[in-house]
């Protein structure tokens, strides 16, 4: 635990990330042009400018590719290149100047705007998620740097990613675990049992989609059995060029479930490897400073960024959603407020929730639109109230059927 209290603390030092701009990547870039002695400035200034651009090509390519990962660095697969917005919070996080060219390092935030309308800040309603468990499916990979709080830490620091998006509310519970069989992850559909578990006795944690996943792998590409130290055969190992026995690799499938269904929305791989050059009997633990000092753990940080930046791109042009939690009349209240966007005038569509049984007895839900629309009255930091303008038990709209804004 004192690792992952360590972890907490580092947050704000190890993401290297000030807000962001509503619906915007975060994206990681590096710039190179010639360096003149006599005019530093202008060369800084080219470098600087190439780093802009190559985050826009990076953050397009997130839009319409795939990524992959090679030599231990997250690179673009597939590139179909289109003009973003502008690139804005510029943040320099390194500067070299060597052989001759200067090469500058930044973070930026590219504008994803894609015409809907939670892409825009003036008008978005802010999608709630839930950040859980990432259990690992082998355990013992983590033995190697004592790396077992990964599995929480992972939910703490991609949620903390995401809140610095003003659409999106990011709560990490890490603490549950919804895989269940990691060797048998994705299941299609979340049995109601776990959608209902976050929600237990917090109206706070009422969330549209759950976020979760398996580590498939933190295997070093070199086992590391157990044996007595041997100064001798480490030495070799530190110092071996080839670096055969530095590499570790990071494997993860993310699954993106509806909380209101319980229906797989998305998932994606991420594989990731760099070196980690931690001795395999140091007690690292995940989250320490020890760990980001790693190239491995370094790498992480640019895999947590992508993983978040996907989730915006998937998540961002959805509807909003929320329960319908009361209803009297024509009045009806719903677990959602002005902290989600929402005020007075608000029309929201109206749908039942039926749940259906397979020959399994493995429920099914279904989403049926009454075509009638709940207009809000009166909005609370988290809930509001509305009228329809038929009763509601004309409707048969009972708690737990939801709204949507389309």
């Amino acid at each position: 635990m004192k690792h992952f209290a360590a972890l907490c603390h580092l947050l704000m030092l190890t993401l290297f990330l000030l807000p962001s701009q509503a619906s915007a990547l975060a994206v990681e870039a590096t710039g190179q042009a010639p360096y003149q002695n006599e005019d530093p400035g202008l060369s800084r200034q080219q470098a600087l400018q190439r780093a802009m651009e190559q985050a826009s090509i990076r953050a397009s390519a997130w839009l319409s590719g795939s990524r992959q990962a090679r030599n231990g660095v997250l690179e673009i697969d597939t590139l179909r290149l289109n003009t973003l917005g502008k690139v804005s919070n510029v943040r320099v996080i390194d500067e070299q100047i060597k052989g001759g060219q200067i090469s500058v390092t930044i973070i930026a935030d590219v504008d994803i705007a894609q015409g809907c309308k939670d892409s825009l800040p003036e008008t978005a309603y802010r999608k709630s998620l839930a950040i859980t468990h990432f259990p690992l499916e082998n355990p013992a990979d983590a033995s190697n740097g004592h790396l077992q709080d990964i599995q929480q830490g992972f939910a703490t620091l991609l949620a903390y990613e995401l809140r610095q998006s003003s659409t999106f509310a990011a709560l990490d519970a890490g603490s549950l675990n919804i895989i269940g069989d990691p060797t048998r992850a994705p299941v299609r559909l979340l049995p109601e049992g776990t959608l209902t578990t976050l929600l237990h006795n917090s109206e706070q944690h009422q969330v549209q989609y759950l976020v979760s996943g398996v580590i498939r792998s933190l295997a070093p590409h070199h086992a590391t059995g157990p044996r007595e130290p041997n100064v001798l055969i480490d030495l070799y190992r530190q110092t071996d060029l080839e670096k055969r026995y530095h590499q570790r690799d990071f494997v993860l499938d993310l699954f993106i479930h509806d909380a209101f269904t319980g229906a797989l929305k998305h998932q994606q791989r991420y594989h990731m490897s760099a070196d980690w050059n931690a001795d395999s009997h140091a007690k690292v633990g995940f989250g320490t400073p020890e760990f980001w000092r790693q190239p491995f753990g370094q790498q992480l940080r640019a895999v947590i960024r992508a993983v978040s930046n996907d989730i915006q791109l998937q998540l961002t042009c959805e509807p909003f959603t929320a329960r319908i939690t009361r209803t009297r009349d024509k009045e009806v209240w719903i677990s959602a407020g002005s902290l989600d966007g929402l005020k007075p005038g608000d029309r929201l569509s109206v749908y039942r929730r039926l749940t259906h049984y397979d020959s399994q007895m493995r429920p099914e839900y279904e989403l049926i639109n009454t075509e009638h629309s709940l207009t809000l009255t009166r909005t609370q930091p988290t809930l509001a109230r509305g009228t329809l303008e038929v009763d509601s038990e004309t409707l048969n709209i009972q708690q737990d059927d939801i709204v949507i804004a389309h």
